[in-house]
């Protein structure tokens, strides 16, 4: 399992993290989610010729005199970042096992540098990023060129997740989601609301604009690298359709290890219902039975496979229960409580002054 310590890393104040095969983590706006979102991207790749310039190039480059990172791989520390310096990095033990297995059971000869790129990790990268800014692909991917000729300032990570996007839709030409059916038309994303209507992609709404995007790349994310992070995977979509693209990321990254941060309770109550299924299918065969046919078996979530994390004031707390493995009810209850007692208090108000 994977392991990582951060302390006094802009606004990562002190995580303690257990990363898992999928990983949840939820907190305020500014409590440090989208940091922690690129920190994981960053020390989960293999760079080690320009290690620190992915801080740059994330716009996370907090590193101080003040600044403790240790990630570990089981009891092997992978990093360790202490006085402002790279004091440590080495390749994860996984990757390396894979390889040198790889090279043992090698009848072409390949070179080190074709066996990487066999298994996904070329120039080193075994980690994508999807940002929440995704959106903005259906606006400006078709003019993005001449954005970057026109020296526009542009995050890094929009801009290469824009590549990677590119990518992806040349390799994916069809893929149904929210009940409505894309398809690279020409080398323009087209979204078909059933047999004969359409729009492209840029006049739709804008959950598909959100939706496409992360959709994609996940499927096409899922063939070639380890571990994969999303940003607010709900962004611009109704309750109902935020199920089916929580389930629609579990079954995609059967073979990845995945992180997802969000801020909707409803993603941790789909979470725990992808859990529970999983624990109840486990019970009896009739019970498997039954549960697969309304949770399939590749949307059901193992939890020894799953960690929940509460990210508060650069803070982090884990919020899986114990005995349960689910995300803590109290945790959910917590973001609802909110608008439940402001209710309360204008009922109050109100039952008092009516008759005035």
């Amino acid at each position: 399992m994977l392991h990582l310590i951060v302390k006094n890393f802009g606004v990562l104040k002190d995580i303690d993290i257990k990363l898992n095969k999928t990983n949840l983590f939820i907190g305020d706006n500014g409590s440090g989610k989208s940091v922690l979102a690129k920190l994981i991207t960053v020390v989960t790749n293999e760079v080690p010729e320009n290690f620190l310039g992915q801080f740059k190039e994330f716009n996370i480059d907090f590193i101080t005199d003040k600044t403790v990172i240790f990630f570990k791989e089981d009891e092997n520390l992978l990093l360790h970042i202490e006085d402002g310096k790279l004091k440590y990095h080495q390749p994860s033990k996984y990757k390396k096992n894979i390889l040198k297995q790889l090279q043992t059971k090698n009848p072409d000869n390949k070179t080190v540098s074709e066996l990487k790129s066999y298994i996904g990790i070329l120039d080193g990268l075994e980690s994508q990023y999807i940002p929440a800014e995704r959106n903005l692909i259906s606006i400006f991917n078709q003019s993005i060129s001449n954005m970057v000729l026109a020296k526009i300032p542009l995050p890094d990570t929009l801009l290469k997740f824009a590549g990677e996007y590119n990518k992806a839709r040349k390799e994916i030409k069809e893929l149904n989601l929210l009940n409505m059916k894309y398809v690279n038309k020409n080398g323009n994303d087209v979204i078909y609301y059933d047999e004969h209507n359409y729009l492209s992609l840029e006049h739709s709404s804008s959950g598909m604009q959100t939706a496409l995007p992360m959709y994609l790349t996940l499927k096409y994310f899922s063939l070639s690298y380890s571990h994969i992070i999303i940003e607010e995977p709900e962004l611009n979509l109704f309750p109902k359709t935020q199920i089916e693209a929580i389930k629609y990321i579990i079954q995609t990254t059967t073979q990845n290890d995945t992180y997802i941060m969000t801020h909707s309770p409803y993603v941790l109550s789909i979470l725990n219902v992808l859990i529970f299924a999983y624990k109840a299918s486990n019970t009896n065969n009739v019970l498997k039975e039954k549960i697969s046919a309304i949770i399939p078996q590749v949307q059901q979530i193992n939890p020894d496979e799953f960690s929940a994390y509460l990210i508060r004031n650069g803070i982090s707390n884990s919020i899986k229960g114990k005995s349960t493995g689910m995300i803590q009810e109290n945790i959910i209850d917590d973001i609802g409580g909110v608008l439940d007692d402001n209710f309360n208090e204008l009922m109050d108000i109100y039952s008092e002054f009516k008759s005035d």
